[in-house]
């Protein structure tokens, strides 16, 4: 048993990326537990870690847990390898501090707002799974490296400025049918994507690259590095 724990703890702390690691396990063991007590116990774990509107007041900390629930496995598949590839990238150049409190933060206001919107218009709207956070860490690393080009699904060619807007229309849009509500899905749409607005104040709030001129030399890096590893692969 310490043998796979020391394992464990070298997988998480190589590369300069534990955050991301951590959560990437933290929702692959949730995953696998819902399974295995839904099958022998009967127990519902995902009901204790689901933000639900209704219920927010009896688990507060379903304001953190959502995005560790997801109930198809191929959705959640293709969040770890998105987290992986974009959140790891975003870790190592922020550093684990400010990124960890970037997630927490990130997790913790889109939450808030979709919960407070489910209880403002009476509508049970569970909020859950790594894709809602997953738009500002996208946006906050296309920030970065907006001219790295990456192979969408392994096929389509795209720079990351573009591909962190498909990813926040496709969350946009997912919400905006949700329910009959048509001022509901707007509204509950927008939230699905206030990860943007964080990403904006850790940018200028607490930036990694200082003023305006160390901006653009940061920026002016990202574009090489981008030419030196073009057609990364997102699937």
């Amino acid at each position: 048993m310490n043998e796979y724990i020391m394992r464990l703890k070298r997988f998480i702390y190589r590369d300069f990326d534990p955050v991301t690691k951590s959560l990437l396990v933290l929702a692959g063991l949730e995953f696998l537990l819902s399974l295995l007590l839904s099958g022998i116990f009967f127990f519902n774990l995902n009901q204790w870690l689901i933000l639900h509107p209704g219920t927010v007041f009896r688990f507060p900390w379903a304001l953190i847990t959502y995005p560790l629930v997801d109930v198809s496995p191929l959705s959640l598949l293709f969040a770890i390898l998105w987290l992986w590839f974009i959140g790891g990238s975003l870790e190592r150049t922020w550093g684990s501090r400010k990124y960890g409190h970037f997630l927490i933060i990130a997790t913790f206001v889109t939450g808030l707002i979709m919960a407070g919107l489910g209880v403002l218009f009476q509508i049970p709207a569970p909020v859950f799974g790594l894709w809602i956070p997953l738009v500002g860490v996208t946006w906050a690393w296309a920030d970065l490296n907006p001219y790295q080009e990456m192979l969408f699904w392994g096929v389509i060619p795209l720079k990351a400025k573009w591909l962190a807007w498909i990813n926040a229309i496709f969350m946009f849009l997912t919400y905006l049918q949700y329910s009959r509500n048509l001022l509901f899905n707007f509204l509950f749409g927008l939230a699905s994507v206030s990860g943007i607005a964080v990403a904006y104040f850790f940018k200028g709030g607490i930036s990694h690259g200082g003023g305006g001129s160390s901006s653009r030399s940061n920026r002016d890096a990202a574009a090489r590095r981008a030419r030196r590893s073009r057609f990364r692969v997102i699937k």
